[in-house]
C-alpha cells in the first residue's frame, strides 16, 4: 500500500495479540515473537549469500522481565543480517544507540569492528555484557548506559557509524532519537537506521524522524533491505525459530550521513 510507505523530502523512501503464557507484562512491540521472546538465550546463525563466507554465530541473552529492551525483536536481526552480507556499511567505530540485546553491536564486534552499545536500561546492558562474553566478543564490545535526556558518555565519542534499530514507534521517540543524533554524530558519521512498519501511527513517526534528520543531515537516503545474510535462530534446546520475513515489506532502512 503505497500509503503506508515513509517518504521523505528529496528522497523517494521506500502485532501479534498478547498471549495469556507471557511470563510478565509487556508492551506489545516487545514480542515480535512471544515464543522466541520468552526464550532466556538464543543462539544466532547468520550466512551471508557469498559462498566463501563462514557462518557467523551470537549467543544472545533474554529477559521479557525486562520489558521492550530486554528481547530481541525483529529489525535489530535484519539489521545484523544486512551488516553481515554487506560489512563494508560498518566504518570505524561503532555506537548502536538504545541497543537492548545489543543483536546488531555484537554482529557489528564479530565482523571485527570496535563498538559501543548503549541503552538506558541497566538490565539490558547487562544481558548484552553476557553476550558478549558467551560469544567471545569482550575484547571488541563495550558497554555504556545512556539515557538521552543526560550528556553522552564520553566512551560514545568519535564513533564513525551509529547503528538505531526500531527506536521510533512515537513523534516523542522521534525527537529524542533526533537528539541523540545530533550529539553523537560528527562530521562525516554515517547513521544506519532501521524501523518495523507497525501502524498508522508508527508510520507518522517515521516521517516526523525522517524530516528531522533531512534538516540535521546532508543525506538521508533509503538503503535496500535486500541482499541480506540468511538468519537462522535455536533456542537453549536447539530448536530452530522462525526468523522475521524480510520479504514482508514492512522494514525501511536509511543512510544519514552528517
Amino acid at each position: 500500500l503505497k500509503s503506508s510507505v515513509p517518504k521523505v523530502a528529496s528522497a523517494s523512501v521506500a502485532m501479534s495479540p498478547p498471549s495469556t503464557s507471557a511470563k510478565c507484562d509487556v508492551a506489545p512491540r516487545s514480542f515480535d515473537d512471544l515464543a522466541r521472546a520468552e526464550e532466556e538465550s538464543l543462539r544466532l546463525t547468520f550466512r551471508s549469500s557469498r559462498s566463501d563466507e563462514q557462518a557467523l554465530d551470537i549467543v544472545l541473552h533474554q529477559d521479557i522481565c525486562a520489558g521492550i529492551p530486554g528481547v530481541l525483536y525483529d529489525a535489530s536481526l535484519v539489521l545484523a543480517a544486512r551488516l553481515v552480507e554487506d560489512p563494508c556499511l560498518l566504518r570505524g567505530k561503532v555506537l548502536e544507540l538504545g541497543c537492548g540485546t545489543a543483536c546488531a553491536g555484537l554482529v557489528a564486534a564479530a565482523l571485527g569492528r570496535k563498538v559501543v552499545c548503549t541503552d538506558k536500561s541497566n538490565r539490558a546492558l547487562e544481558l548484552a555484557v553476557g553476550s558478549s562474553a558467551d560469544s567471545a566478543l569482550q575484547r571488541s564490545i563495550s558497554f555504556a548506559h545512556w539515557d538521552w535526556s543526560e550528556a553522552m558518555p564520553p566512551s560514545c565519542g568519535g564513533a564513525s557509524t551509529i547503528l538505531a534499530a526500531d527506536l521510533v514507534y512515537s513523534e516523542a521517540g522521534a525527537a529524542a532519537l533526533l537528539h541523540a543524533l545530533n550529539g553523537a554524530a560528527q562530521k562525516d558519521c554515517t547513521v544506519l537506521v532501521i524501523f518495523k512498519l507497525r501502524s498508522p501511527a508508527v508510520r507518522d513517526s517515521i516521517r516526523a524522524f525522517l524530516k528531522g534528520a533531512s534538516e540535521l543531515f546532508r543525506e538521508c537516503i533509503p538503503l535496500p533491505i535486500s541482499p541480506a545474510a540468511s538468519i537462522r535462530i535455536e533456542n537453549k534446546a536447539g530448536v530452530a525459530m522462525p526468523p522475521p520475513d524480510i520479504a514482508s515489506q514492512r522494514f525501511y532502512m536509511y543512510k544519514l550521513r552528517r
